[in-house]
């Protein structure tokens, strides 16, 4: 058996019996329905209304079977399931960055494809968002896929335009379509701005013809907007969609929304739009040219509203945009705590920079709590892809992605947020990291 995996024989009596006298559970199991691995003695944090905390998860087939107390899960277990003891660790679901490029551009801090997703699922990432999939990069992905090297799940976006650059092959393919559990087409990506909202790249006109092509078509769209007046192109467009083709569960999406006034927040929430926001935002920003003139054309409480989003109902979502926002830590870009998820819980709760700028009054007022800030990169997030049905919370009949964390990120201090490991990362049942295999928890 090996105590490295902690076997555990169910004696048939036990099996029999103790589940109907004691565990008040269903009394036939067999090695055919069985868990293959039942993870037991710990917190689980499911992200679930219905059921926020439990003890024990099962595993059968790369799906959750069951998820409860020790003693409602442990009796499920025939003479091959696998036991793991948490001794008392946390497991959340597997955490999702919802705008990321590792992948695409992790050569820009010196990873390859295969180290980008070593580096993610190190971080307790089990699925990412690939914002930005030209053809080439979907060739490459599909290529990884196949080979079996995409360890983690990607959704990715096909751009509809670079800069002045209009791309329209996304009609060649099918909205949504899965390739394979670990890859899938999610939506378009389009830029309505560039540079803090100095350079925009579409005319009005235009802009609505592409969203309305791509929303008629199926498509989610999403899109680059820093400034008030590249919200105010795409809300107009994304409008215009809406009642030319009407879809009460589009789910369209606005990126970074770094300026907002209260006007276009309030539209957002009436288009059932997503804010997908980075909490590293505005980090270090304020040192970099045209991020003064970009506050300085507005107010400065429309600047990164994370806290408004979230209490006023839009759906908000989070994510690194890795690895883009750390180039500011240059050699350093890829230490941990960097990119993970912990850390962007830490920024959205504390509001400081990489660099460890000192968050300003209304930055203060705009920190989200430990709670509001997970959902970023677990429950809401599955929703922003339309996935809430096989990932986001632990749940029976969801996928088994979740993460093995050496603390609890409700139960310590703030502080020590950005010192939590990943120290087990699952994807479909399977350990894709393993900190320490000496623990048993592998």
């Amino acid at each position: 058996m090996g105590a490295r995996f902690r076997h555990r024989t169910v004696p048939l009596a036990v099996t029999l019996v103790g589940c109907l006298a004691i565990f008040h559970v269903p009394v036939l199991q067999t090695s055919r329905t069985a868990p293959e691995v039942i993870y037991h003695g710990g917190v689980v944090l499911t992200m679930q209304a219905t059921q926020p905390r439990a003890e024990a998860i099962a595993i059968r087939n790369g799906r959750i079977t069951a998820v409860g107390t020790d003693e409602q899960v442990l009796p499920l277990a025939d003479r091959v399931t696998r036991l793991v003891d948490l001794g008392g660790r946390t497991v959340l679901p597997g955490f999702i960055d919802s705008h990321a490029h590792w992948i695409g551009d992790g050569e820009m801090v010196g990873l390859t494809p295969e180290l980008a997703i070593e580096a993610a699922l190190r971080r307790g990432w089990t699925s990412i968002s690939e914002q930005f999939v030209n053809v080439q990069r979907l060739d490459r992905l599909r290529e990884l896929d196949t080979s079996g090297s995409l360890r983690l799940r990607v959704n990715a976006y096909l751009p509809l335009n670079f800069e002045d650059d209009k791309f329209s092959w996304f009609l060649d393919h099918e909205p949504r379509h899965v390739y394979s559990p670990h890859l899938r087409l999610a939506g378009v990506k389009l830029f309505v701005d560039h540079d803090w909202g100095t350079r925009f790249h579409w005319s009005q006109v235009e802009l609505d013809n592409y969203v309305l092509t791509a929303h008629r078509n199926g498509w989610q769209v999403t899109a680059h907007a820093i400034s008030a007046e590249a919200h105010d192109q795409y809300l107009t467009a994304v409008s215009r969609a809406l009642a030319a083709h009407p879809a009460p569960d589009a789910r369209h999406r606005a990126e970074h929304v770094i300026q907002l006034r209260d006007d276009q927040l309030a539209r957002m929430r009436e288009l059932g739009m997503i804010a997908s926001i980075q909490p590293a935002l505005p980090g270090d920003a304020p040192a970099e040219a045209g991020f003064p003139e970009l506050v300085a054309r507005g107010e400065i409480g429309w600047i990164t509203r994370w806290r408004d989003l979230v209490d006023s109902g839009v759906r908000t979502i989070g994510s690194t945009d890795m690895p883009w926002i750390v180039l500011v830590l240059g050699d350093h870009a890829t230490d941990l705590p960097h990119g993970s998820p912990l850390e962007a819980v830490f920024q959205a709760v504390t509001r400081p920079s990489y660099l460890g700028r000192t968050p300003e009054d209304w930055q203060l007022r705009q920190r989200l709590t430990v709670d509001q800030a997970l959902r970023l990169f677990t429950a809401d997030a599955a929703f922003g892809t339309f996935e809430e049905d096989v990932k986001g919370t632990l749940a029976p009949g969801k996928y088994a992605d979740l993460v093995i964390l050496s603390a609890n990120p409700t139960a310590v201090a703030v502080d020590s947020l950005r010192d939590i490991e990943a120290l087990v990362t699952v994807v479909g049942g399977k350990v894709e990291h393993c900190a320490d295999p000496a623990t048993g928890l592998c």
